[in-house]
């Protein structure tokens, strides 16, 4: 009921409902059932019932589950209306309307309260202490600017529990992993990382972000003994229990997401080096462990592939954050880069291709990795043995197939990357240059795998965004020229005698004017090319009669090639 009265009389189109039915009959109505004068009156009323639920209903999930919902969308709506009286729009920001309201001062003040029920009951309210941080979140940052102090406040239980947890592990170093894996570390830990991604996905400014990376790195002339330490140090001791290691995990996560460019920082600051090197330590201090384990077919998912997806995911927002130089690692010597690196291909490898689409919901971010590490970083990943290589390639290659088109988008830039470095640096006389000679002598049925593929996709029409196919389909060709050729045979042969000819002008058309390039200009014009080889194909089989095949067998590759 609340919510659906949430949204006639306090969300977006409150003002034109009550104009509708008569803005004066509606007052009068709420004044004398319920003794409501005024909006804020109605809202205070529907802000009451939703502390009273989290303090006294939470043992009811779905109970919880719908206040907090609601708690959020009171929150969080910014809303345009138009009044009879004025028809000039207004902006209702409702978050600034809830601050006024004393349930809500209450609430901020005395958010962990354990009058808050909800937040005791254990593991499997996890994601509603999220939500509840992030609604709270966003009203904390609404008067940041008023109250600079106020974060400050707010921030106090926590640091109390990152301050008790620091403080044993200083006093006993060597000790520091025992006593952080002591059971009663467990239900703070979880909770504060809870708690705090909510307050980080609240971070929608550069402003309140600063707030929250200056809290945790509140030792700027010494990070090693910030409060952002202590996650890596407990990630180390919990690695093994999936209920610590997940939430720690995707709090990180969230913490180096450069979401809506709000890390942004003064060019004298180390803040974005402090951060990448904070994501290398948790890949490192989870990475290597994980990859030891060996858990049973039924536990695989929970205890190994969810935390590697989340981990994965981590590492990507920070390599595409946009926020660290990444030349200055290997520049000064830090290894910080290479060795996350190589545990983060490790972990790609380890999970067998079956299962990337089997859980695919969860490892997306192994081919988002693929994506970015082969744009910016192609020089790591061949330095792995060439066995391993091809083992990432065919996971593109399942990629490609994949009915996700955010997962096949990414495959097709992952091998369109791949091939352009390949063309540019087998020419070039270094290290690099004699690795991709190395790699495409002995093993060149890898990517010819993938020129078979695309080109399947393109006779056959299973793909409509030539543009994506485009890509990674002229750095294919260019790289594997003659066996292009050999395919053009094969398509051509499986047409009908009468058609082949035509079938043969449509091929040869789609390499008119490329050159040997891959300049923006060059793969322009082959885009054009294929486009209108895939248009001539749906005409022709829009008309094709009842002996003309529309769709030709799948190419199959020459013996002399696959052996």
């Amino acid at each position: 009921f609340l919510e659906q009265f949430r949204k006639v009389y306090i969300g977006e189109h409150a003002k034109q409902s009550q104009s509708q039915v008569g803005e004066k009959q509606v007052a009068e109505r709420l004044a004398s059932v319920l003794g409501l004068e005024d909006e804020n009156a109605i809202l205070g009323l529907v802000i009451n019932k939703i502390g009273m639920n989290l303090q006294s209903r939470y043992g009811q999930e779905a109970v919880i589950k719908r206040t907090l919902a609601l708690f959020h969308e009171c929150a969080a709506s910014i809303n345009i209306v138009r009044t009879s009286e004025k028809m000039t729009p207004q902006l209702i920001v409702s978050g600034r309307l809830l601050l006024k309201n004393d349930m809500v001062r209450y609430i901020l003040t005395n958010h962990s309260n354990p009058s808050f029920g909800f937040l005791n009951v254990g593991v499997q309210y996890g994601k509603y202490r999220t939500q509840y941080y992030h609604t709270l979140g966003r009203l904390l940052f609404l008067e940041l600017r008023d109250h600079p102090n106020s974060f400050a406040e707010f921030m106090k239980p926590f640091g109390m529990i990152l301050q008790g947890m620091w403080a044993q592990c200083v006093q006993n170093p060597s000790m520091a992993l025992h006593i952080l894996r002591q059971p009663t570390f467990k239900a703070p830990l979880i909770g504060l990382c809870r708690d705090l991604r909510g307050l980080c996905m609240a971070c929608t400014s550069s402003e309140s972000y600063t707030q929250l990376i200056e809290w945790l790195v509140n030792n700027p002339k010494d990070p090693m003994n910030s409060r952002v330490c202590i996650f890596a140090k407990a990630l180390e001791a919990w690695w093994e229990d999936h209920e610590v290691s997940t939430p720690i995990l995707r709090f990180m996560a969230e913490f180096v997401h450069n979401r809506s460019q709000r890390i942004c920082f003064d060019q004298s600051s180390p803040n974005g080096i402090l951060l990448f090197r904070e994501a290398s330590s948790i890949i490192r201090a989870f990475g290597q462990q994980i990859l030891r384990k060996q858990p049973s077919e039924k536990d695989l998912y929970t205890q190994k592939y969810k935390g590697m997806g989340v981990a994965l995911e981590m590492f990507c927002n920070a390599l595409q954050g946009g926020y660290t130089n990444f030349g200055v690692f290997e520049l000064y010597g830090d290894n910080s880069l290479s060795t996350s690196m190589s545990i983060c291909l490790r972990m790609c490898l380890e999970i067998p291709v079956a299962d990337l689409t089997r859980y695919l919901k969860s490892l997306k971010s192994v081919f988002q990795f693929m994506d970015l590490s082969s744009k910016h970083h192609m020089s790591k990943v061949m330095e792995m043995p060439a066995q391993q290589v091809v083992m990432l390639f065919a996971a593109l290659e399942e990629g490609l197939l994949c009915f996700d088109s955010g997962v096949c988008m990414q495959c097709f830039t992952a091998v369109d990357n791949i091939c352009t470095y390949f063309y540019t640096a087998r020419h070039e006389q270094s290290e690099e240059g004699e690795r991709v000679r190395r790699f495409l002598t002995e093993q060149p049925q890898s990517l010819r795998k993938h020129l078979t593929l695309l080109l399947e996709m393109v006779v056959s029409g299973e793909f409509n965004s030539m543009w994506s196919v485009s890509r990674p389909l002229l750095s294919l060709i260019l790289l594997h020229d003659q066996y292009f050729l050999t395919l053009k045979e094969q398509i051509i042969q499986t047409q009908v005698e009468d058609k082949r000819v035509v079938f043969r002008k449509a091929l040869d058309d789609v390499m008119v004017s490329v050159e040997d390039s891959l300049t923006s200009k060059n793969r322009d014009a082959f885009t054009r090319n294929l486009y209108q080889f895939a248009q001539s194909l749906k005409s022709t089989a829009a008309g094709a009669g009842p002996g003309v095949p529309t769709t030709p067998p799948p190419i199959q590759l020459p013996l002399a090639i696959t052996s």
